[in-house]
């Protein structure tokens, strides 16, 4: 009789300690998968390589090809592009646009895509960092510098329509997104405008003048908190003068937009 209580007392132990070495486990188990599923990043769309959640801001270029780069302007383009890349924020979608005689044709992004981050500052056990790494290489550095060569490679054009471009760029790009974070535009050009809404090579012009205008009506757009950069290209005389700075700058104003930095390309 006392061989037997002996008997199902070390049982009982040992049910015990089984039952505790399973609560433990199981402890284990879920608080691993806690820690992963806090520790792990949203998914991106594959398409795009932008977050689920929507870009967490906008760097928005638009390479105006009226006139045709000469040798050193390229070179600079190339150095002011590849800089543009490679400092944009993980989660930021870049919209490429080019600007040609019929800009009409060129309403969509000529390249659209987010920076979905090199991750070389992810960690190991959350991630797949040589896979991260090469989606932001081959998918993102890739075709990003691939299309350097077609912004800037084209024959003159007969008009240059920026104004009706920054419109198109407007609803095409920064109203279709609406990103919460920073909104960055980029423009590369000598921002002399030619079209029948204004022509900056006939005389003198100024803002006050063309806001006057039934065109400048026609062709508004809101950049409420924009950050416009200005990359001139030295083209022609009129680009060096307080005049055609001046207009940008009162019609960044106008648009709400901030004031933008002044900025040139070598050439």
């Amino acid at each position: 009789m006392a061989r037997s209580s002996k008997i199902r007392r070390r049982k009982n132990r040992l049910n015990i300690i089984a039952t505790a070495l399973f609560i433990c486990f199981a402890a284990t188990i879920v608080g691993a998968a806690i820690w992963w599923a806090m520790n792990r990043k949203p998914g991106i769309d594959p398409q795009t390589l932008c977050p689920q959640s929507g870009p967490r801001g906008h760097q928005v270029l638009l390479v105006d090809k009226t006139d045709a780069f000469n040798t050193a302007q390229k070179a600079s383009f190339d150095i002011f592009f590849k800089e543009l890349i490679e400092s944009t924020p993980e989660g930021y979608l870049i919209s490429i646009f080019v600007l040609g005689d019929d800009f009409k044709n060129n309403t969509k992004p000529f390249l659209e895509l987010c920076n979905p981050g090199t991750g070389n500052d992810k960690n190991e056990l959350t991630d797949n960092v040589k896979e991260l790494q090469q989606r932001y290489r081959k998918h993102f550095i890739g075709p990003m510098l691939t299309v350097s060569n077609d912004l800037i490679n084209s024959p003159s054009a007969k008009e240059s329509p920026i104004l009706e471009m920054l419109q198109l760029i407007s609803l095409h790009a920064i109203q279709l997104h609406k990103v919460k974070g920073e909104v960055n535009l980029f423009i590369v050009s000598d921002m002399l405008q030619n079209s029948r809404a204004l022509n900056m090579y006939k005389g003198a012009f100024s803002f006050e003048k063309y806001e006057q205008s039934y065109q400048a009506s026609k062709l508004w757009v809101d950049f409420s908190n924009v950050n416009i950069h200005l990359y001139l290209v030295n083209n022609n005389p009129k680009t060096l003068t307080d005049e055609l700075t001046n207009f940008w700058k009162a019609y960044s104003k106008k648009v709400k937009a901030n004031e933008p930095t002044i900025n040139m390309i070598s050439g």
